[in-house]
């Protein structure tokens, strides 16, 4: 059965005057613990310390706002992708929120995974990565975590625009767990027939197997999902039309893409 965590009904937990914390996705919330989801507010000029461990995967995407990392100034076009044991201090160039995704055990999760804990941080530059455009509708979609971007195929995530007036097809995924994360506007999830809708920061954790699809009406929506494991097939339920997404020549802000990316189905492209 889906979970939907809203945004609102979480509590804020104070780290100290500067930073505030709300848990979204905990621990016990899923049978296997594979994943965490928490919410940052930084002040301007306040700082962040977080410590991963070696066994772990964090990623910590800036969903308003800035940070520093060392001498890198870091905004919502860079996520920065720790794995295995890795510290790094974030220090806010201005009011920031932040999400912090962690994958507990991430090897269980990895097709070909060896015996030893990797110790990377890595600023991966979503921003420059090529928008796709869905050949059936007004969605677009861009690669956030990849194998090639994250050099792990135990996650997968990306952003997904949604204009107003828009839906996708029913659809559920085999071989993955995955959440949407709402960054922008509102949209209606179906799930397994049933409507729930979705505000900014609300987050939808479908399991496999569950049928699910989404359309907006007056409000457009940005949302990021991510799956755990990457690898994963989607099977449509209703309707012939895959999802099929083709590259437009640009990046989110309109500059030229750092890479090209095929025309593809989605689940199914090759080198991503």
């Amino acid at each position: 059965m889906p979970i939907v965590k809203k945004f609102n009904d979480a509590e804020y937990i104070i780290i100290d005057q500067d930073i505030k914390c709300k848990n979204l996705l905990r621990k016990d919330d899923l049978d296997d613990s594979r994943i965490t989801i928490d919410y940052y507010k930084l002040s301007n000029k306040s700082h962040l310390d977080y410590l991963n461990k070696d066994s772990d995967i964090s990623w910590i995407q800036i969903l308003s706002g800035g940070v520093k990392i060392s001498d890198a100034n870091l905004n919502k076009d860079q996520i920065v992708l720790i794995k295995g044991k890795g510290e790094v201090q974030l220090s806010a160039i201005s009011d920031t929120e932040l999400a912090i995704t962690k994958i507990n055990n991430y090897k269980i999760f990895e097709s070909n995974a060896s015996d030893s804990y990797d110790s990377q941080i890595n600023i991966i530059n979503w921003g420059n990565e090529p928008i796709l455009k869905s050949e059936h509708d007004d969605r677009k979609r861009v690669y956030l975590l990849s194998e090639l971007l994250a050099g792990t195929d135990s996650v997968k995530g990306e952003l997904i625009i949604y204009p107003k007036n828009t839906s996708c097809p029913e659809h559920y995924h085999v071989g993955a767990q995955h959440y949407q994360l709402i960054t922008e506007g509102e949209v209606i999830a179906v799930l397994d027939g049933k409507e729930t809708k979705l505000e900014k920061y609300d987050v939808l954790y479908n399991f496999e197997n569950e049928p699910h699809w989404f359309y907006t009406d007056e409000n457009s929506c940005d949302f990021v999902e991510f799956f755990v494991p990457g690898e994963n097939k989607t099977v449509w339920t209703k309707t012939t039309n895959v999802c099929t997404w083709s590259p437009m020549g640009v990046d989110i802000n309109g500059q030229s893409p750092s890479r090209h990316i095929e025309k593809h189905v989605h689940g199914e492209g090759k080198n991503i």
